[in-house]
């Protein structure tokens, strides 16, 4: 009973419009975010530029996040992302006061001649140096010398202190300046990055994790297009008596429909991925190196399918509580939250509890490396959670067979020793 269930819902699934609209969003963005993906080339000796690499040196991120500090704080506006959004803030004269007070400390600037006087210097340096062509397009930031009894708890005490002044979500909250240094990469730089992708990450690996960042974005909010319009399609064609009736367990009934929709999300995503693959496969050959071909395979099972399975899960228990199609805007404020309130967290290493996490590079295989412990907790939690909230809609299906669950009038009355639950 469960295949023959399972086999029709995916034909209805196949047949719905919502879920070729789901499928073309996924293959328009693949196409827009990585249909033109190049594949790391191995650098080479004497090249003018290697490009450039984050820095985790406290010393570095003192100096960088103080530069960028300086010049907001003499132009009198300071850039902000709240909720992933850009906010222009201008400070009254307390706050203004306050982020001066923050600076003296903590670089020895006092006042905004001293902070001009910073800017215009660094400004001399970059025109009169050759360094700047060597680099390309990366302009060397303003990076100020912290004081000399500053501690980088302090520091961060006081960057944080900045922070809440300007309302949350500046460069200067800790997960944003953790990750604000960079420094230009050596000849060694670039060739033990590109060691590490081709012989730890296999060259597949990192780029299923890149595939794997963009996805999730949408795969944490489609889905539930998809439950809610299945969840809706029987009372839009007054077919729920009808159904509650038949000889067919509720859990049966239940987790047919949730597995097709699963299914049927996860078949176009392994399709999508075999572009990308294919090109990892042209490298190697070409290069002479070995790759995991099974690579996209398991990124999309163990990084992917959790994000799809919590979102139909979540969409499908909302809908079966309130027959309307309110898991649309519940899952909207969720996803919402989660992709941008996560945007300084997108450089891999930092995955959480987030619904979508992120890794947008194909390097910092030592960044995943460190944070799997973290990334696989979070894909067990949402697995779970997942399995829990589709036998709550189980037990809510269950109820309205008997008619017990009332929500939008009367469902079904009582129908003990006609239905087999």
């Amino acid at each position: 009973m469960f295949g023959q269930l399972f086999i029709k819902e995916c034909r209805q699934t196949a047949r719905s419009l919502i879920y070729w609209v789901v499928v073309l969003i996924l293959v328009f963005n693949f196409t827009s975010q990585l249909g033109d993906m190049e594949i790391e080339k191995k650098p080479e000796p004497g090249q003018e530029e290697y490009g450039i690499k984050p820095s985790h040196d406290p010393e570095l991120i003192m100096k960088t996040v103080l530069g960028e500090l300086t010049e907001e704080y003499y132009r009198e506006s300071y850039t902000t992302y709240p909720i992933g959004f850009y906010k222009k803030v201008t400070l009254n004269e307390k706050d203004d006061k306050k982020i001066e007070e923050i600076l003296k400390e903590a670089a020895g600037i006092d006042g905004r001649d001293d902070a001009g006087q910073l800017i215009e210097d660094w400004y001399t340096r970059q025109q009169e140096t050759e360094e700047k062509e060597l680099r390309g397009m990366y302009q060397e930031p303003l990076k100020v010398e912290p004081a000399d009894s500053l501690t980088y708890e302090r520091f961060g005490e006081l960057m944080d202190e900045a922070d809440k002044i300007l309302g949350g979500g500046s460069g200067y909250a800790e997960e944003y300046r953790e990750n604000s240094a960079s420094e230009i990469m050596t000849y060694e730089d670039a060739a033990e990055a590109y060691n590490t992708l081709t012989e730890k990450d296999r060259l597949s690996g990192g780029y299923a994790r890149l595939f794997s960042d963009y996805m999730v974005i949408f795969l944490g909010i489609l889905p539930v297009f998809l439950a809610v319009t299945r969840g809706l399609r029987d009372r839009r064609a007054m077919m729920q008596e009808l159904i509650y009736t038949r000889r067919c367990s509720s859990f049966t009934v239940v987790t047919s429909r949730y597995l097709s929709m699963i299914v049927m999300l996860v078949i176009p995503v392994l399709i999508i991925s075999l572009v990308p693959l294919s090109k990892c496969i042209e490298y190697a050959r070409t290069a002479g190196i070995s790759i995991d071909m099974l690579a996209f395979v398991k990124y999309t099972f163990g990084w992917l399918v959790p994000t799809i399975m919590i979102v139909t899960a979540a969409g499908m228990l909302l809908t079966e509580l309130t027959d309307t199609a309110a898991a649309v805007l519940v899952q909207g404020v969720w996803w919402f939250i989660t992709i941008f309130g996560g945007i300084g967290r997108i450089s891999g290493g930092m995955y959480g509890w987030s619904l979508a996490p992120r890794h947008n590079t194909e390097m910092n295989w030592q960044g995943f490396h460190d944070g799997f412990g973290q990334l696989a907790a979070n894909r067990l939690f949402y697995t779970a959670a997942a399995l829990l909230l589709v036998f709550l809609s189980v037990l809510v299906y269950s109820q309205k067979r008997k008619g017990r669950f009332k929500v939008r009038g009367k469902i079904l009355a009582d129908r003990k020793g006609k239905s087999k639950e």
